[in-house]
């Protein structure tokens, strides 16, 4: 799955639009079910008449869980997902229902249709309006959402995208409930079951984004469709929830946005960058001009002429050129959308993309140790370690041979100066599976990562003066940090992990072995501490 994919203008005309546009509230139903659940063959068929029944009031999503039957195989489908809206909720249950997040928590033979009429007529303060395209050539959907606010929205506001099969029929029940027909079940949530942060919202925000994600465990290819939904993650409550109909125009004529600002390396000593960043029309006017100027901590470094030809919802990569700024301790690169089609955009929330830039530190210490853990093509990945004054290439290795196999290495840098450290994977998907590495400066780790296409850059300091006699420590890698939602930790060996929130109360206890990943998005917003071992790191929740 990838953001704001790049359209060819001409496949267009291959894809069947389908679109959904409205202004009343529309209740977000979500189901929790099983084929082994005797209950939910009971109560499904009524809950599901009532589903059909107001189309134009709600839009639902089933989740499969685990049990009673671990073999069902919607929820294998979709492992991961589908046990971290469970888990998001607390169900212990099934058959469960929750409607908008808060309004109702409980068992469908619970639902009426007077609660759906209540709870539909509370007012929205949002609009949105969702459309998507199939392509069957490539197995892919794209499913473009816009919304507009109607009042301030304070707190943790997410987006979330699900891709449902909207009908699928089994000749034989493949479950020990006997149930065959199952609806609106999840197949995908888009960009992932974190959703995508907006934040707080002002009265009349303007919000947009497209995701595609590649067809997996389709039955039937006409039955697949496109959700979205609004949700504050403090309270869980939902603002509003769309899905597909007939039509579906743009809100605005002239209106732009920039996202993903990408080849920016994540530390910098060498205050030299060459950003890209997407832009995508989601205006009703062909997008063929706009001008972008490049910010680095508020002091505009250039300006971007940019010309094209961009129909509605296509993006494009902007290769932005070769910038040079003074690295401060923490820096910020933004890309702001100055005009459009030789005037002013419609809708200025989205006109900005940033990413963060530390700045190496000048004296790093003097045990550098890579951890890398090979995954299942060992021998796709090298790295290397280039020292930015002299241009020499000092340090290289892999390709490698162990798959899943950890991998310490001390660094050996004989010179002062600004390094930059890439690593490769000649398969172009990063690191699978187990697969990760990260660079430690004595207890400090300085940058890490997983998930990149062919290669990834990062620079650092060093400083021969420095001490030499430290002992490397044990690398345990905790990361993204700041995170919205999941968080991977990487060491050696078997080790208790345990997660404290603020207010010192115990959250989650496992085990990594190795490599463990946690959906933070259960436990909210916040400030957290992981216990790895006997190392406890602070991480963000936004």
């Amino acid at each position: 799955m990838k953001k704001v994919t790049i359209f060819v203008a001409s496949l267009m005309l291959l894809f069947a639009l389908k679109t959904n546009a409205q202004n009343e509230r529309m209740l977000l139903l979500e189901s929790f079910t099983n084929t082994g659940c005797g209950p939910c063959a009971l109560y499904n068929p009524a809950m599901d008449a009532l589903i059909a029944a107001n189309p134009d009031k709600i839009v639902a999503i089933k989740y499969h869980v685990s049990w009673p039957s671990a073999n069902d195989p919607m929820y294998l489908h979709n492992t991961s997902e589908n046990g971290a809206r469970t888990s998001y909720y607390g169900v212990t249950a099934v058959p469960h229902v929750v409607i908008d997040g808060n309004r109702f928590d409980g068992a469908p033979n619970q639902i009426n249709q007077n609660i759906i009429n209540q709870l539909q007529a509370i007012e929205s303060p949002v609009e949105m309006r969702l459309g998507y395209e199939i392509d069957e050539a490539a197995n892919t959907i794209t499913v473009h959402v816009m919304g507009l606010t109607s009042q301030a929205l304070t707190g943790n506001i997410k987006l979330y995208v699900g891709v449902i099969e909207k009908e699928i029929h089994f000749n034989s029940a493949p479950g020990p409930n006997g149930e065959r027909d199952f609806y609106s079940v999840m197949k995908k949530l888009l960009p992932s079951s974190s959703g995508e942060s907006l934040g707080a919202l002002e009265a009349g925000d303007f919000f947009a984004a497209s995701y595609t994600w590649e067809l997996a465990n389709i039955y039937d290819m006409s039955q697949v469709s496109a959700i979205a939904w609004i949700q504050n993650t403090n309270t869980k409550e939902v603002y509003q929830a769309c899905g597909e109909s007939e039509s579906f125009q743009p809100f605005f004529a002239n209106e732009a946005s920039v996202s993903d600002v990408s080849n920016v390396k994540s530390t910098n000593c060498s205050g030299e960058a060459e950003p890209k960043v997407v832009l995508t029309n989601f205006g009703s006017n062909t997008l063929t001009s706009a001008e972008l100027e490049v910010f680095v901590n508020g002091v505009k470094i250039k300006t971007v002429p940019w010309t094209g030809n961009l129909p509605t919802y296509v993006s494009q990569t902007v290769e932005l050129g070769a910038i040079s700024f003074a690295v401060e301790e923490e820096n910020l690169l933004e890309v702001r959308i100055n005009s459009v089609n030789g005037g002013t955009d419609e809708a200025v929330s989205n006109n900005i993309a940033s990413c963060s830039i530390k700045g190496a530190p000048e004296n790093i210490g003097s045990v550098l140790r890579l951890s890398l853990r090979t995954d299942t093509d060992p021998e796709q990945t090298t790295w290397k370690v280039t020292n930015l004054n002299t241009g020499e290439v000092v340090l290289e290795g892999g390709p490698y041979t162990e798959p899943n196999t950890m991998h310490n290495i001390t660094l050996d840098i004989t010179g002062d100066g600004c390094y930059d450290f890439t690593i490769y994977d000649a398969g172009g998907d990063g690191f699978t599976g187990v697969g990760l590495y990260g660079l430690k400066a004595g207890g400090t780790t300085l940058f890490s990562g997983r998930e990149f296409t062919d290669s990834e850059s990062n620079e650092f300091s060093y400083e021969v003066t420095a001490s030499t006699d430290e002992t490397p420590s044990v690398a345990t890698n905790i990361y993204p940090n700041p995170t919205s939602g999941m968080v991977n930790i990487v060491g050696e060996g078997e080790q208790n992990v345990v997660i404290y929130n603020m207010a010192g109360q115990r959250v989650f206890e496992g085990v990594s072995k190795g490599y463990l990943q946690i959906d933070m998005t259960a436990y909210g917003a916040g400030i957290y501490a992981i216990t790895v071992g006997n190392e406890t790191q602070r991480i963000i929740v936004r």
